[in-house]
This record gives C-alpha cells, structure tokens and sequence, in this order.
C-alpha cells in the first residue's frame, strides 16, 4: 500500500538551472585521463554490482506494472508522486497542455514577431563539433530573436537555444510567458527552460542529474529513453555522456556491439504532452520538425542529486 503524503510539501527547490550543471566546467576537459587497469577486487566489486543490476531488470520485467514506460492521463499530484517519482519510473502525460495557448500560437511567425529583435544567447557551430554538447560554453552564440528563427526555419543542427541558454534569455523571451499555464500539480511557480529548434536538432545520449519534466509545446520530438541498468553497455566515460552518441546510428553501433541489445523506450512527443524522466535515466532527442519544448525541474518535491555525483 502506498504510503499517505506528508502533511505539508517538503521545501520546495529551485532547480530552474541544475540542468546545466551537467555540463558545468568542462571546457577544460579535452580528453578523460586514462585510468589505471582495476584491481582485482575492484574488478569483481564492479560484476557484482553489475550482476545485481541485471537480476533485478529481469525481475521487473516479470510485470508490465514494475517495467516498461506508461503512459496516463490527467494524472494527480499524489498518484504521480508515489506511482513515478519516488519510484524513478518515467511517465508520458498524454494531453496535459491542451488548454496553453502557446500549443496553437507559436508558429516560427509568431514567435518571432512576438519577441522581435531582442538579443538572444544560442548554441550555434554544432554541426562541425562532435563535441558540441560537452563543450557547451565554446558554442554560445548571441544575436537577434528574429535572425535566430530563420536560422531554424529550415532544419539542421547547427542553431539551437536550449536550456543551457535560459539564464541569459529570461528578459528576451519574458513576453511568450503568457501563451503558458501552470502545472500546480507537479511544480512550484516557476518558469520552465526553454529549448526551440528545427528539424534534425538532437541532443545525444545522456544522462541527467536532477528529476526533468518535458512539455512538449509544438512539432513531435523522438525520444529514447534507457534505465539505468544498462549503464555498462554504453561507454559511459565522460561526466553524463555516452560515447555511443545515438543508439539508433548503424555505425555507432558497429563501434559499440553491446549497446546493440540494451533495453530502451522509444517514443514520439507530441504537442500538449509532458514526459518525466526520472534522474539518470539515458536519453536522446530528436526534433522531427520545427520545435518548441521546455523542462521543468522545480518539482514540488525534493530533486537534488547533482551536488554528489563524482565529479571526473
């Protein structure tokens, strides 16, 4: 039996920009140090802690209600809290923006007249860095809204504003607010994190390290979601990245075999949905047409596991 929420909501904590911490300071880093071969001990400590893992994904897998990805409908604070959050099960939300304004407003047009000319901080110059999501800070760029949308409008992954770009563009971007509802059941009062791109943005496999909550405003993104069981089979040497990069590449494939079998999600979010992606949850992100999204992190509950996460 499910136990009864607390009588009063623990303090709430603002998480709006632990999203970037993942990649906080590692401009500095060009390649991980080599580590010295492991002990022995280390060694079998690790296929024991593996070994562990495995057994108990087999075990959730006996029951469609311990494993796989559900997917609800006006789902309660309360059912959402013990049912996902405090099980670190991830969720999609079927329909839960469908009263936003901003679901049928924000074509490229209307956001950029909306907004205009104010300047905007961006990842740009992505497309000719493998890197570009673990050396975020050398590829902020800033320039007019307006010019930013028509670099967009036709696609690619070169120009994208992403959550790491929020704390610069609060001002900017502050008269789209009011095309937003609230999510009272899920969130404290704050503004989400916005991400807007066009077809062919992709964020490469990784891992976060608070709670995220994805509202999916307009166009569809294809999302892959990983557990965290399947750490071992996805080279994971650097902070939250996968050296697979995309599990759905042939080739990335063929460099990496044992990603070949992992157990994943694959789903497509569509305008008016929310996903929750629980922390270190492995995930990949595609823009299959001009987008608009935001992440939440300031849950009405506790979500910090940033500040104890070895660092490299």
């Amino acid at each position: 039996m499910a136990k009864s929420p607390p009588s009063r909501p623990f303090p709430p904590v603002d998480m709006r920009m632990q999203m970037a911490l993942r990649q906080t300071g590692f401009d500095a880093i060009k390649d991980p140090p080599k580590a010295a071969p492991p002990t022995p001990d280390l060694a079998r400590t690790l296929r024991r802690r593996e070994w562990l893992l495995d057994v108990m994904e087999r075990q959730r897998a006996l029951s469609p209600y311990a494993s796989g990805l559900f997917t609800a409908e006006n789902l309660s604070g309360d059912d959402f809290l013990h049912s996902f959050y405090a099980t670190g099960r991830p969720v999609l939300i079927k329909g839960a923006l469908a009263d936003w304004p901003a679901l049928t407003r924000w074509t490229p047009d209307y956001l950029a007249d909306a907004v205009g000319d104010a300047t905007v901080e961006y990842q740009g110059g992505r497309t000719a860095a493998g890197d570009y999501e673990l050396m975020k800070d050398r590829h902020r760029q800033r320039g007019p809204f307006r010019a930013f949308i028509d670099l967009v409008r036709d696609g690619g992954n070169d120009a994208y504003l992403t959550a790491y770009n929020s704390a610069a563009n609060g001002p900017a971007l502050a008269p789209l607010q009011s095309d937003l509802g609230t999510l009272d059941a899920y969130l404290t009062p704050a503004p989400g994190m916005l991400w807007i791109g066009g077809e062919g943005a992709f964020t490469p496999l990784h891992f976060d390290l608070t709670n995220n909550l994805l509202a999916q405003l307009t166009g569809t993104k294809r999302i892959v979601l990983i557990p965290p069981s399947q750490t071992r089979h996805l080279a994971h040497r650097r902070h939250v990245f996968s050296d697979v990069h995309d599990v759905t590449d042939p080739a990335r494939l063929a460099a990496h075999p044992a990603a070949r079998d992992i157990l994943r999600y694959d789903l497509l979010l569509t305008p008016g949905d929310l996903l929750f992606i629980p922390i270190g949850w492995w995930q990949q992100v595609r823009s299959e047409s001009f987008c608009t999204m935001l992440t939440y992190t300031n849950f009405l509950w506790p979500n910090a596991g940033h500040e104890s996460y070895p660092a490299d």
